[in-house]
């Protein structure tokens, strides 16, 4: 074989062996690239659904609070109901406890 041959031979192996380096490299650089796009989409899935329960925490915190409001509204005004009865109730049971008392008043 020729030095020529030899020669050209060599280069094509070296050049076959950068064309590998390089090939590993880009590899590994789009392994890492990939790597960091997956954590930046899995950070912002993170942050969207961290969004969404604390939407979903409010919108049912404040049906929560319409429902009280609602619960108190209803049992207040049955409570004041109650109460008007009653007072209703004293003054009927006054009235028949004074009437008996005069009719007993005026039997004697």
């Amino acid at each position: 074989m020729s030095i020529d041959v030899i020669k050209v031979i060599r280069e094509a192996e070296d050049k076959a062996e950068l064309i590998k380096k390089e090939a590993t490299q880009q590899s590994k650089q789009i392994i890492t690239n990939a790597n960091a796009e997956a954590s930046r989409i899995l950070e912002e899935a993170r942050n969207i659904a961290e969004s969404k329960r604390s939407d979903v925490f409010k919108k049912a915190e404040s049906e929560g609070q319409l429902l009280y409001d609602d619960i108190i509204k209803n049992t207040t005004k049955e409570c004041e109901d109650i109460l008007n009865q009653a007072d209703k109730n004293m003054d009927d049971a006054a009235s028949i406890i004074l009437e008996r008392i005069v009719k007993t008043s005026g039997n004697s």
